[in-house]
């Protein structure tokens, strides 16, 4: 198994950001790393790019008991752990950052898109004063809303993927743009999901808990929408 670890606390996401340096071995702290105490190999996003450690080097690695309990993540502390510069340098650093933010946004997609399915299924099984709620006007129009905001997104994920695989120079600019906005409207659709269900949504029985906690660390890693927004600005030239 092996895992990613970019994000320095505080909100440093980003490959400019980064302050740990491979050189004479990794020492610092990187937080919110995924499934960090299983993993066989970090690929750690380093100063001069990303550098390969791997498991028994010179590293401990802290749960932290997040929201999401579905996806471990950790915090790793280095301490001098020896590393081994991969190929491709800044370059190869950004591209992973980009996939990273275009995969954030195809689970947000695919989250809110599984969200508003529910939703639409339970309103049409779950009855109050001896109808199904879908007859209701207040939850047709969330429901609608919901769909709206999700179904047109579709193409942020998929023209980003295909930017970052065909188009170099607008890859970075779509990434950031995907990120930004599906993972908002993941977070969104899915507290509307829980309100669709009424009181049986706020019960750790149901999944639409699963699923909100999902969306909060889809918002979270690798840096806010309003961040990505303001990448999204610079690359664009504004």
């Amino acid at each position: 198994m092996a895992t990613v670890a970019f994000g320095e606390g505080q909100g440093v996401w980003f490959p400019d950001d980064w302050r740990l340096t491979a050189a004479g071995g990794i020492s610092g702290t990187k937080t919110l790393v995924p499934n960090a105490a299983e993993a066989d190999l970090i690929v750690v996003g380093v100063a001069e790019g990303l550098a390969l450690v791997e498991k028994g080097a010179a590293y401990t690695a802290r749960r932290i008991d997040s929201g999401d309990r579905t996806r471990p993540v950790d915090t790793v502390t280095f301490d001098g752990a020896a590393a081994e510069l991969l190929a491709g340098g800044l370059p190869a650093r950004d591209r992973l950052v980009d996939a990273a933010a275009v995969l954030l946004a195809a689970d947000a997609f695919g989250g809110a898109e599984h969200c508003v399915t529910m939703s639409v299924d339970y309103a049409r099984v779950r009855e109050q004063y001896g109808q199904p709620i879908a007859g209701f006007q207040g939850l047709r129009y969330q429901l609608v809303e919901m769909a709206l905001a999700t179904e047109p997104a579709r193409g942020l994920y998929w023209y980003a993927a295909h930017a970052w695989d065909k188009l170099p120079d607008k890859a970075a600019h779509a990434a950031a743009q995907a990120k930004a906005h599906l993972t908002d409207t993941y977070l969104q659709v899915t507290r509307d999901t829980v309100e669709a269900h009424g009181g049986i949504g706020f019960t750790w029985e149901h999944d639409t808990h699963i699923y909100m906690k999902r969306a909060m660390l889809d918002w979270t890693w690798m840096g806010s929408p309003s961040r990505h927004r303001l990448r999204a600005a610079d690359f664009a030239g504004w």
